[in-house]
């Protein structure tokens, strides 16, 4: 039986039979899709993306006028100075010589007011804090949303390379699977060879011996198939044991042609790693400017209206109205200031001396993936050759086996040749996907669909 070109087939078959079910062709993109709406990491730096938004939203309140409703009563006790206590003998003298009432007697003048009521307005008219302000917030939200989408891109591609590893592991253990009854075959044709004296103990023990060999290997292949499912759903934000649907091979990859300049070229415009880097230095840039704007004064109009007396009173003659345009100017603060524009300026240099850090490390880990899809793409034609001659070579010393002209030691020796062929051109197969992963990655060529 040609396990070889079976394991190469049943993905093709699989896909068959869903669309003889009507079912629609799965890809990748479907899983990474479902991963980048439910994966629980992604969606907490997608709320601190939320979150710098509103800091974006406070800076930007800081232009608009600040309103507060101020109240106050008070109630007076002990020895309060009272102005109507010089007064009210005076003003009753004088009513006494005009005989009349013209003069009020019961005057309370006591400090402070017992009541006032006002409202505040506080607007800012010369500033530059608050624009600067303003603009590092904006910098820094821009520094989260890159960072969100290097969190996007790096999750698509950990979707896809524990897909093809858990792709990988169920084909091994498919071929695995299929060995065994050959095995257990070839167990069975020796007891029986055994038992009619015809072979000696040393080819039974030696067949079990192989079996066994096969079934640990499988033990493992499954424990790793297990592995790479569960990492997989874990991705997805699934139940840890949810089935997987398989996808066709050639609905894995997509063939990356471009050149090694081309790829360099598109990570240096598409990388989210020197958007975010580009963001943060522009917020340091006017960190710079924010606090070289502390050397010069500011201005701000204050305006109250209210009103104030020893009683709740709110007649027109008991309101009062104050405007103030209010100047300060920080002549000397110990150097403070000067200390913290150089820290920014230090603060920038480091941030541009790491841009051009990460640029050279985007182009060096281009030029690997590169290299990497180049190799592993002329792997795969090797594996191939090696398995096929591996399935002819196990095909004729079978037959020679059968007839008692090949030893059992030699059609072993096939068959784990045929085997480790497979198990090489399934592993070369499929890292050929994840090498054309990781040059996606690399050089940002994934569509976020953002």
């Amino acid at each position: 039986m040609n396990y070889a070109v079976i394991l190469r087939t049943m993905p093709a078959l699989l896909m068959l039979a869903a669309m003889a079910h009507g079912q629609p062709r799965l890809s990748l993109d479907d899983y990474v899709r479902e991963g980048l709406a439910n994966n629980l990491a992604l969606k907490q730096q997608k709320l601190m993306l939320e979150k710098s938004g509103q800091s974006v939203r406070q800076a930007s309140g800081l232009f608009m006028p600040s309103v507060t409703l101020n109240a106050r009563y008070t109630q007076l006790g002990g020895n309060v100075v009272n102005l109507g206590d010089a007064l009210n003998p005076a003003y009753a003298a004088l009513n006494q010589l005009t005989n009349s009432s013209a003069f009020p007697t019961d005057l309370d003048f006591r400090l402070p007011l017992r009541q006032e009521t006002k409202v505040s307005i506080t607007q800012p008219l010369l500033q530059p804090n608050v624009l600067f302000n303003y603009q590092i917030q904006n910098s820094l939200y821009n520094a989260t949303e890159a960072a969100t989408h290097v969190s996007e891109r790096d999750l698509a591609a950990k979707i896809k390379t524990a897909y093809l590893t858990h792709a990988k592991t169920t084909r091994v253990v498919e071929l695995y699977e299929k060995t065994l009854p050959l095995l257990d075959e070839n167990v069975r044709v020796n007891e029986r060879l055994v038992a009619n004296q015809k072979a000696t103990l040393d080819a039974l023990y030696r067949a079990k011996a192989e079996l066994s060999d096969v079934k640990q290997k499988l033990a493992d292949a499954e424990r790793q198939q297990d592995a790479a499912a569960q990492y997989f759903n874990y991705l997805l934000a699934r139940p840890l044991g949810s089935e997987i649907q398989a996808i066709a091979d050639d609905a894995l990859a997509e063939e990356l042609t471009m050149s090694l300049d081309d790829a360099q070229a598109k990570a240096k415009s598409l990388r989210e790693e020197l958007m975010q880097l580009k963001a943060g230095i522009a917020a340091s840039e006017t960190s710079v400017s924010i606090n070289t704007a502390n050397f010069f004064p500011t201005l701000s109009l204050g305006i109250d209206y209210g009103f104030q007396g020893n009683r709740y009173d709110f007649r027109s003659g008991q309101d009062f109205f104050t405007a103030s345009l209010v100047a300060q100017w920080n002549i000397f603060n110990g150097f403070q200031d000067d200390a913290k524009r150089q820290q920014a300026i230090i603060e920038t240099k480091r941030l541009e001396t790491q841009l051009a850090d990460t640029e050279n490390l985007i182009a060096l880990q281009v030029r690997q993936a590169h290299n990497d899809v180049r190799v592993a793409k002329q792997a795969i034609q090797t594996a191939s050759d090696r398995l096929l001659a591996a399935q002819k070579s196990f095909e004729l010393i079978a037959k020679k086996y059968e007839q008692g002209k090949a030893a059992q030691v030699e059609y072993l020796e096939a068959r784990t040749a045929y085997t480790n062929a497979g198990i090489n051109e399934i592993i070369t197969r499929y890292d050929y996907f994840i090498k054309q992963v990781e040059m996606e990655r690399a050089a940002g060529l994934y569509k976020l669909n953002n």
